[in-house]
């Protein structure tokens, strides 16, 4: 698989620690954030670069963090196909794969340590869209989704 991901001024030091684990686990990354502390980036900078990445193929999901990660997932969730969730914990990050069917991930350096990240991509990583609940649940969710992107083509022209 294939992740995009951008830190930017706030959390690049953790966004390195993160692509290195990305590498050690096999996937490919494409780094669209920042490379080098004397030129930085802000999260309106790399989020569109990563939902991008998405939109056109290049990666099937993305990372994104910012200091709190919410500056991130609100630029992301403004590009269509895009759906961006802020977690806090690997539970979360989970469902929001699971449920909601997340491709950008979201998450904030000065809220998480880097145990609790990796953590976090792990579990969002290795999460299956329905997994856990019965076939019953999965339609439901299967059905929000489409009413999700029905309302996206609404509202996105």
């Amino acid at each position: 698989m294939k992740i995009a991901i951008a830190g930017e001024v706030c959390s690049f030091p953790l966004m390195k620690e993160v692509k290195k684990h990305l590498i050690s686990k096999g996937y490919e990354v494409l780094d669209l954030g920042m490379t080098d502390e004397k030129e930085p980036m802000v999260f309106y900078e790399t989020a569109p670069k990563v939902a991008r990445a998405i939109q056109n193929g290049e990666a099937e999901r993305g990372i994104l963090m910012c200091g709190t990660g919410m500056g991130v997932c609100i630029c992301a969730n403004k590009f269509k196909g895009i759906y961006a969730g802020l977690a806090e914990s690997a539970t979360t990050a989970e469902l929001h794969y699971v449920i909601n069917r997340a491709n950008v991930l979201c998450m904030g350096k000065w809220i998480v340590g880097e145990k609790v990240a990796m953590d976090i991509v792990d579990r969002w990583l290795s999460a299956e869209i329905g997994q856990g609940f019965n076939k019953e649940r999965k339609r439901v969710q299967a059905e929000g989704f489409k009413k999700i992107q029905c309302i996206e083509d609404k509202n996105f022209k």
